[in-house]
């Protein structure tokens, strides 16, 4: 990818933070611009490019057509993190699974016997046995609360955990109450 491009899709966000390796593109604007031009190392994109148009015109071209390995670091540093979160996801992540699997499987079939008896019931016209399935509804809810409840949980704590996964492999954990608590005593 030219330079060209990754610094208009830059706009006015700071390269080091949006582009991987945006700060050796600062650093080789820089080494073209004379010392009072030169970019702080949180430059924008906008402001690179205003500070290329400073240059004569084939200045500009040999920077704008020098081609960087920008793009080749993003797939580098995005493999890194999924092999970091494959590495999370690999140690003991069998058990709850199976079970959700297990819970899911119970809910499944508890539904399926209801809804057969129901429909059953409709097919032959047994309006008595329409009655009994209507007033077992909290039976029904009875077995299949606890494995639906157990699968709200599972999913519910693999979001959270997926979050913090995420945060903790593109480097933007957020500290929570408790560790905001110890990192205050340690001062």
């Amino acid at each position: 990818m030219d330079l060209k491009n990754i610094l208009v899709k830059a706009g006015s966000a700071v390269l080091s933070s949006v582009i991987p390796g945006g700060g050796l593109i600062v650093e080789l604007i820089n080494s073209f611009l004379p010392g009072d031009k030169k970019l702080p190392k949180d430059a924008t994109g906008e402001q690179a490019i205003s500070s290329i148009q400073t240059l004569s015109p084939d200045k500009q071209f040999e920077l704008f057509s020098k081609e960087l390995d920008v793009e080749i670091e993003g797939i580098q540093s995005f493999t890194a993190v999924q092999q970091a979160l494959a590495q999370a996801d690999s140690s003991g992540s069998s058990t709850r699974p199976a079970i959700a699997l297990m819970m899911a499987k119970v809910t499944c079939f508890v539904i399926m016997i209801f809804s057969t008896i129901l429909s059953v019931a409709i097919i032959l016209d047994k309006v008595a046995m329409i009655q009994n399935v209507q007033n077992l509804w909290p039976l029904a809810l009875t077995i299949i609360g606890t494995p639906t409840m157990l699968l709200r949980q599972y999913f519910g704590k693999r979001t959270e955990e997926k979050k913090a996964r995420y945060e903790l492999a593109g480097g933007n954990h957020k500290p929570g109450f408790l560790e905001n608590i110890v990192g205050l005593i340690k001062k």
